[in-house]
């Protein structure tokens, strides 16, 4: 029983830290999108 929940945690702790970088991504491509000069309008 132990294990399992010790497989659980590593789990957890592992998407976490997939959906931390995944975070961390989103906001640098936010600040990429924002820091370009102009917007091209969708034709």
């Amino acid at each position: 029983m132990f294990r399992k929940v010790l497989v659980g945690l590593l789990a957890v702790a592992i998407g976490l830290a997939i959906a931390g970088a995944g975070y961390r991504f989103g906001q640098y491509l936010a600040q990429k999108d924002a820091a370009s000069p102009a917007v091209r309008a969708i034709t």
